[in-house]
């Protein structure tokens, strides 16, 4: 049974309604590519979301979890995250602010620099919690863990980087700790890798396939995921980010498991739910209708325990 850490939503109090109730805050890292575009998309369209609804959701996605087969772990939001004067964050995204990894907690180093605040309590909070070390990232190095996806598969580890709003030397230190058996950096223009790929375990845990936003992807990142030698499966922007105005629905944001796929809708790219019945890979879906305002999902609201 695969083990998961996420993060309860923040309790209303005083003026403070709920997750974003006065909006979502617009991050960028340090390159042109590293803008959330939904943020930005949802501040031109003077978004807020229904508490209500995003509560709701948020049950659902903790029920289809469990039903799926995972074992959470569901910490309270930090107290220090949910006042007046300190809201310009994301933190309920546990996936982006560190990876819990034998006996240590990898803290994250925002370049979104809004966020740092979120890798520093959530670091805190885990190492209480689980009684693991904190591990901080050296001088330069930039690592937000949305742009990671580490996989041990029936045959192999693999590290998955994406250069957004990371840099090499922060993968680089992580893959000194965790030593992968393979190690691919992907350039995209999503502001998190997660956002525009996914890899796909089948049953037997084996790494059959990639979903990728191909036109988000760099052509030379491209090529390395060809060397993988599976299906490179590509999803319509829809279900993505989305393009020309119209926002993603972020359903290529996908929490994996072997022969398991969750995530916020159904793929509306023709023939990739198909495909995924046809190698045996169980869907379980519930939408996060105002989370893809913030740029997140199912990977984005989850952090993996790899013990």
């Amino acid at each position: 049974m695969s083990e998961i850490i996420i993060i309860d939503l923040p309790k209303p109090h005083g003026k403070i309604k709920g997750c974003w109730y006065n909006g979502y805050p617009i991050h960028s890292g340090q390159t042109k590519e590293s803008l959330n575009y939904a943020t930005l998309y949802a501040n031109q369209n003077k978004i807020i979301p229904d508490q209500k609804k995003l509560r709701t959701d948020f049950a659902n996605f903790k029920k289809i979890l469990k039903k799926a087969g995972f074992k959470l772990h569901i910490l309270p939001f930090p107290e220090e995250l949910n006042q007046i004067n300190n809201l310009h964050h994301d933190a309920v995204f546990i996936r982006d602010a560190g990876l819990l990894f034998k006996d240590m907690w990898i803290k994250a180093r925002f370049s979104a620099k809004d966020r740092q605040i979120e890798a520093d309590v959530h670091a805190k909070i885990i190492s209480e919690k689980f009684a693991k070390k904190i591990v901080n990232l050296p001088k330069g190095a930039y690592l937000e863990f949305g742009e990671v996806f580490y996989l041990k598969t029936k045959n192999r580890t693999i590290y998955f980087g994406g250069l957004s709003r990371s840099n090499k030397k922060g993968h680089d230190f992580v893959k000194s700790i965790i030593n992968p058996d393979q190690y691919c950096l992907i350039k995209s223009n999503g502001y998190h890798l997660d956002t525009v790929f996914s890899p796909i375990l089948n049953k037997n845990n084996v790494l059959t396939a990639f979903l990728i936003a191909k036109n988000m992807i760099f052509p030379e990142s491209l090529k390395k995921l060809a060397l993988f030698q599976v299906d490179l499966i590509t999803v319509d922007p829809i279900d993505s980010s989305g393009e020309d105005g119209q926002l993603g629905d972020y359903a290529i944001n996908t929490l994996l498991a072997p022969g398991i796929m969750a995530n916020c809708s159904k793929f509306q790219t023709k023939h990739i739910e198909q495909k995924l019945k046809k190698m045996e890979i169980q869907r379980y879906i519930s939408p996060l209708t105002y989370f893809r305002f913030a740029g997140g999902s199912y990977h984005c609201l989850t952090n993996e325990i790899y013990s």
